[in-house]
């Protein structure tokens, strides 16, 4: 490992430690420039449609790690696919991770542990690890997009069939390393991703966000309009999520140093009519970990933190889960919750 990587992993691991808001400390919210265009200032509808979480809809697996969830639907099971590592790794064992498949009869679980689906062992060119695995239909095939290491670079995999085998194309297709993809009807795509600026304004290592388009999913893709952050006011994100509805492209990301919301790491939301200028949804965090997560019959679950947020939209539209990895409140490993969502569609005011 090179020592630009080293530095960078043990940065991730001090922000995995250490967050500033917990242990009853005070929240400081930014103050946002005024001409900021916020579609809810003073509410979150996305907040207000967080329902509580059943006891099934936590996915674990003793003596792993898990991390990056995605589901999809086909024909009446649920396929949940997510990282997975040894648990004797500790947290930066995920820079060795593959990528496995659960299923369920509900989006809500249980899950089911069924295989493991790429392993850095027999992939043509992420030879050390299969990280942020997020599955999708294109077509009449199964795209199941990652992060490879060491390459830092997005890979894609195609099945005929959910249950595989899934074919790994030969080389990198996006040169970003957590993207989020949006396939249009016509077959062109849309994909957001974090860059690292050059030259830091907080003397931090930067998180903005780049879009990219391309006439087909295996690309080549381009930069959207320039290479100038994509969120307003230049905030940072990190693990963004994308999908249509209300004619606009909807993303949900993590407010990656707090200056949105105060929370670091929290849940925030930005929606663009045009894939270029994004307005923030609102300034009060959907979901962060300074909140126990409620459970469904009362109890709440104390958590250390949450990220890589991804949604399930359902056949007619409508987000009916945010899934994220947590990080629990004792050292044990890290697991799946899979939130229900009553049927939110956005309608920016």
């Amino acid at each position: 490992m090179n020592k630009k990587f080293a530095l960078i992993a043990l940065m991730l691991v001090l922000q995995l430690q250490a967050h500033p808001q917990k242990d009853g400390q005070k929240i400081v919210v930014p103050v946002l420039p005024k001409d900021l265009k916020i579609s809810y200032p003073k509410s979150n509808p996305l907040k207000k449609a967080l329902q509580p979480v059943p006891e099934t809809a936590i996915f674990k697996m003793e003596g792993y790690y898990l991390w990056d969830p995605s589901v999809i639907k086909v024909g009446d099971t649920y396929h949940l696919f997510c990282s997975r590592w040894p648990a004797k790794d500790g947290m930066i064992g995920w820079k060795q991770s593959h990528v496995i498949r659960a299923t369920s009869k509900s989006l809500f679980g249980p899950y089911q542990f069924q295989e493991v689906v790429l392993h850095p062992s027999n992939h043509p060119w992420a030879t050390q690890a299969i990280h942020n695995p997020k599955v999708i239909k294109v077509g009449n095939k199964y795209l199941l997009y990652h992060l490879g290491i060491p390459q830092w670079k997005t890979g894609f995999a195609f099945a005929d069939s959910i249950q595989g085998p899934w074919t790994p194309v030969d080389h990198p297709v996006i040169a970003t390393n957590n993207p989020a993809l949006l396939v249009r009807p016509d077959g062109r795509v849309y994909a957001v991703g974090k860059f690292k600026p050059k030259v830091f304004r907080d003397g931090k290592w930067d998180a903005n966000m780049q879009a990219f388009e391309a006439a087909g999913i295996l690309g080549p893709y381009t930069l959207v309009k320039d290479t100038l952050n994509r969120l307003p006011n230049n905030f940072e994100l990190e693990d963004p999520t994308i999908w249509w509805a209300n004619n606009q492209y909807n993303v949900i990301c993590t407010d990656w140093e707090a200056k949105v919301t105060g929370v670091q790491k929290s849940v925030v939301y930005y929606t663009s009519k045009d894939g270029i200028n994004y307005t923030l949804y609102s300034q009060i965090p959907a979901w962060s970990q300074t909140e126990p997560i409620p459970m469904k019959g009362g109890a709440s679950l104390q958590v250390r933190g949450i990220e890589r947020p991804q949604v399930f939209i359902n056949e007619k539209g409508a987000l009916t889960a945010l899934l994220v990895s947590v990080h629990p409140a004792t050292d044990v490993p890290t697991f799946i919750v899979i939130r229900p969502v009553k049927n939110f569609v956005p309608k920016n005011k």
